[in-house]
């Protein structure tokens, strides 16, 4: 017997051969996106890093790189330390799931498409004008304490 009639037929079984890119999404036939996953995980309020890669068809080391690239897959620590997501979490992680694999987002393209959705929040701005205007604004008010400090002594 091969490898791959123990995995079953198309090699998506323990070993996870077609994990990730698949096209197909559940095996309900499904797309994969949220109301499929949502539907199918069972009712409580967080779940952990496993149940969650389970229920979306993926590695958990991906969930973990995710959560590094999305600012809005933000899991709890259990007291244990172990990752707990909240339904909100895993929703987000199958519209991203969605956005990389079935759509071909890129990872930054998927960032930018979930902004504009107002799922992920806007990135901080680094840019040099910002950090310019910043000073300036901040020299202005050292400014202003120095004139009402010498208005002050003159009555």
């Amino acid at each position: 017997m091969t490898t791959r009639e123990r995995l079953g037929s198309g090699g998506s079984g323990a070993g996870g051969y077609s994990r990730g890119r698949s096209s197909g999404g559940g095996d309900d036939g499904s797309s994969g996106g949220e109301p499929s996953v949502t539907g199918a995980l069972p009712t409580k309020l967080y779940f952990r890093i496993g149940e969650v890669a389970h229920a979306l068809g993926l590695e958990t080391h991906v969930l973990r790189y995710w959560e590094t690239e999305f600012r809005s897959i933000r899991p709890q620590k259990s007291a244990r330390g172990q990752r707990v997501y909240s339904r909100r979490d895993v929703e987000t992680l199958a519209r991203v799931k969605e956005l990389l694999y079935e759509r071909g987002f890129t990872i930054a393209g998927a960032r930018k498409h979930l902004r504009e959705g107002g799922i992920e929040p806007l990135e901080p701005t680094t840019d040099a004008a910002l950090r310019g205007a910043t000073r300036i604004r901040n020299t202005l008010i050292e400014l202003r304490r120095e004139i009402v400090a010498l208005m002050d002594e003159l009555t």
